[in-house]
């Protein structure tokens, strides 16, 4: 459960899969939670690329927000990188540009005040293991970490039961279902009492009801 923190948000970044299609639900999810942000006043913030970060950009504008981007310069060729997105980048209220994808991931987390993460890969992973990091020295002020969907809160819970995370690292995080309970979790600054079992039990209790 996410403890309560004295952390300020106005800006909320969006991390996930940079495959997406349109027609992918967590591309449809992203969507719907980032225009629900920028219709309560958030700005949405993302890494500048296609899937889930354009998601996040159509979806701040169609709510009528502002979108903040952080991307690496485009004359800085990567290989194996998600690439630039002009959709995104047309789009984008203000951009960062960076040299690296270090640099790229450190200034997100810089920017962000809070972090909604939906299905994605190994950029994603990168992006949740320092921001998890970082709230634990932040605690207190930390900013929230938030896992959209079932499937990320069965990964969650057990990272958590098989790994060694400590009492502190347990109270960074809130799983989350709906683009409602996103909004939630960030105006309160903290997590609800209890966690969705989304264990076996709770799968069976589901099929019962």
């Amino acid at each position: 459960m996410l403890a309560k923190t004295n952390k300020i948000i106005k800006r909320v970044a969006i991390f996930g899969d940079a495959d997406a299609k349109k027609t992918d639900q967590h591309f449809i999810d992203a969507f719907n939670t980032a225009k629900l942000l920028a219709e309560n006043g958030y700005i949405v913030v993302n890494g500048g690329g296609p899937g889930v970060m354009l998601a996040a950009t159509l979806g701040a504008k169609a709510g009528g927000g502002r979108v903040e981007t952080v991307i690496i310069d485009p004359k800085r060729k990567m290989k194996n990188y998600e690439g630039f997105n002009a959709e995104n980048h047309v789009l984008t209220d203000k951009e960062y540009k960076t040299k690296n994808y270090p640099d790229r991931l450190n200034k997100l987390i810089e920017v962000g005040d809070a972090f909604v993460v939906f299905n994605g890969g190994v950029g994603t992973l990168s992006e949740v293991g320092l921001t998890w990091q970082m709230a634990k020295f932040e605690y207190g002020d930390h900013e929230p970490l938030i896992f959209f969907g079932e499937e990320l809160a069965e990964l969650v819970l057990g990272l958590i039961e098989k790994l060694k995370y400590d009492p502190v690292e347990k109270k960074l995080y809130q799983t989350v279902y709906t683009p409602e309970e996103v909004l939630e979790t960030i105006k309160n600054r903290k997590g609800k009492t209890e966690n969705k079992d989304t264990g076996l039990m709770g799968k069976l209790m589901k099929w019962f009801n």
